[in-house]
């Protein structure tokens, strides 16, 4: 196997699961108080940014390492399970977007 499929594959394995921790690290942290001084409200929408870029970036890498048809997907891979998965990342960061403006 080509060592960029190789990757791929190990990639896509992956992702299910760390796309599943990065969404419960986010409403965890998102379902704090700030805080009422400005200091710890700052830190607060500083640490929501931090997650939904990594969220956002995860998203990416599943864009990237999700073979042309879904019935490419690698061994171990529910290709529906990564769909949704993307989907409600997608949602978040929309949803956190339209909360900043």
């Amino acid at each position: 196997m080509d060592p960029m499929e190789a990757f791929r594959s190990e990639l896509l394995a992956d992702l299910p699961n760390l796309l599943r921790k990065a969404l419960e690290g986010y409403r965890r942290f998102a379902g704090e108080c700030p805080g009422d001084d400005p200091k710890a409200f700052v830190a607060y929408q500083t640490g929501c940014r931090a997650a939904l870029a990594h969220i956002q970036l995860l998203v990416t890498l599943a864009r990237w390492a999700r073979p042309p048809a879904a019935s490419e997907g690698a061994a171990g891979l529910d290709a529906d399970q990564l769909d949704r998965l993307v989907r409600e990342a997608e949602a978040a960061l929309r949803r956190e977007c339209s909360d900043l403006v």
